[in-house]
Formats: C-alpha cells, structure tokens, sequence
C-alpha cells in the first residue's frame, strides 16, 4: 500500500509552505518544499535555473523531482509544498491530481491576499515591480482570476 502524499499549492499572497508544514506536523508526515529540493539538487537559484533552461525546462525538473517521489515505494507519507507551476504541466498536475491537492488560500479575501502579496519578498511577479499601486492591484487580481480557473480545473478529476 502506497504512503500519503499530499501536495500544497495556492494563490498568490496564500500561506502555502505554512499551511504544507502545519499538514505535515499534524498528520505526522515529512516535510519537502518542491522548490528547495529543485535547488539542492541542483545547485542554483530557481531565478538562475529559468533564465539558463527556462521555464520549460525548469517545469521538467519539478515533474522528474514529484515523479521520482510519486514512484518510491519506500518513501514516508508526505507533504510537498509546490508552487501553483505544477499544475500548469500536464505531467505534473496528473501526480497531484492522483494524490491530494490542498490549494492554500481559498479561505482568504482578496484584500488579505492582496495584503500579503504585497508585503512578500522573493516574488518574480512582474507586475508586482511596475506601474501605480492601483495597477499592480489590478494586475494581481486578473493573476488571482488566472488561478481560480487553473486550481478549480485541478480539482476536476480527469
């Protein structure tokens, strides 16, 4: 019988690794950030990796890292946090739709996700960096309707 795994995604401004941890030691399960293990192994920043393989080939590196998870027999029940790009790769979004997807962040309004998104540091959100406060508001909002359509088409089963 195969281990939990559950993997934590979520709007932008949500508390995803937060939320993945607090999932992790309530259940009693280990603990992976997607992101973090993309780095160890590989040794560069996220932000390198993009602008040296690109986004494809950094997605690729995310699904090699869930798949190889996904297929261990002899791994502990566990709880990935990932950024909302795994659902936008077919092969990674069949991993997390075949184990249990949390979306972090669905409890919350826009104006607290508006709030936290603002206050966050590390973002490569473009449109965080340019234009009024009132434009980048709006741009986060049409990048929160982006989300909604990507997290509700995840939990649609295939």
């Amino acid at each position: 019988m195969s281990k939990p795994l559950i993997l934590v995604t979520g709007y932008f401004g949500a508390p995803i690794e937060e939320t993945a941890r607090g999932i992790a030691e309530r259940e009693n399960f280990a603990y992976l950030s997607l992101d973090e293990e993309v780095v160890r192994r590989d040794g560069r920043s996220i932000h390198r990796l993009v602008m040296m393989n690109g986004e494809h080939g950094y997605r690729n590196t995310e699904y090699e890292i869930l798949n190889e998870i996904n297929e261990d027999p002899d791994r502990d029940a566990l709880v990935i946090s990932c950024g909302d790009g795994v659902l936008y790769d077919d092969m990674s979004r069949e991993i997390a739709q075949a184990n249990t997807l949390v979306i972090a962040g669905e409890d919350l309004s826009t104006d607290e996700l508006w709030e936290r998104a603002r206050t966050m540091g590390g973002t490569y959100h473009a449109f965080m960096f340019f234009g009024s406060d009132d434009e980048k508001r709006q741009a986060f909002e049409r990048y929160l309707e982006r989300q909604r359509v990507l997290f509700e088409g995840a939990k649609d089963r295939p």
